[in-house]
């Protein structure tokens, strides 16, 4: 996502965040964790609910779905749909690496999800939900493009689980038609919705400029 390879300077949230229990109300989270994260060498990014599955297989425990918590400093929150292994002596382990702080070790601020009976059959896709921190018309601007194009994003991916003969490979990452009938509604498909999704994004990262121009005035403000 743009928003994570931007300019945009972006840590963890901590505890005693600022809009921390303000983002916790609007998810209706249960908890509120501060997972240690040692990414697991086999483990890929974008791939956090298949590698704790994984890992379950493995090693035992279960999974924990909930919201991986990002503060784009002097800006917003931001929360990413997320899974952590529940070891078998009940700690919280965060084994999936992310571009949004760093690849490597750190704690990931973890909001529980109430929900925990996700299929994965099927991509999730959770839309990131942001809490504003500022009163900024370049904020609210962004963050509506930036739902707008998940929104169709998730929209195209409904409308491909409903053509027979899909499945989806979550070791790849990608649909496979089992025919070439369905192969051939899924061309139908993306010539129909990759254009949206394409103008959408289009309009984010123009948005994205006016976002990292907010950022800087707002941390030169505060120096």
């Amino acid at each position: 996502m743009e928003i994570a390879g931007s300019m945009l300077i972006q840590a963890d949230a901590v505890q005693g965040t600022h809009g921390l229990e303000a983002l916790r109300a609007k998810l209706s989270a249960v908890d509120l964790h501060f997972v240690p994260r040692h990414p697991a060498v086999w483990a890929r990014p974008g791939r956090c609910y298949w590698n704790v599955r994984d890992c379950v297989a493995e090693s035992g425990g279960r999974i924990r779905f909930g919201w991986l918590v990002v503060e784009i400093a002097a800006l917003t929150l931001l929360a990413w749909h997320h899974a952590v292994w529940q070891q078998a002596d009940g700690q919280l382990l965060d084994i999936t690496p992310h571009m949004q702080t760093g690849w490597g070790q750190g704690t990931t601020t973890f909001l529980e999800d109430p929900k925990q009976n996700y299929d994965l059959s099927w991509p999730p896709a959770k839309i990131q939900q942001f809490e504003p921190l500022i009163r900024d018309a370049r904020l609210n601007a962004f963050i509506e493009a930036y739902q707008a194009q998940f929104a169709l994003q998730r929209a195209y991916l409904e409308k491909q689980r409903g053509v027979a003969g899909i499945e989806f490979d979550d070791v790849n990452m990608r649909l496979h038609a089992e025919d070439p009938i369905s192969g051939v509604l899924l061309q139908d498909l993306e010539r129909t919705w990759q254009p949206k999704i394409q103008a959408a994004d289009a309009l984010r990262g123009i948005l994205l400029d006016g976002l990292v121009a907010c950022q800087n005035e707002r941390l030169q403000q505060a120096a």
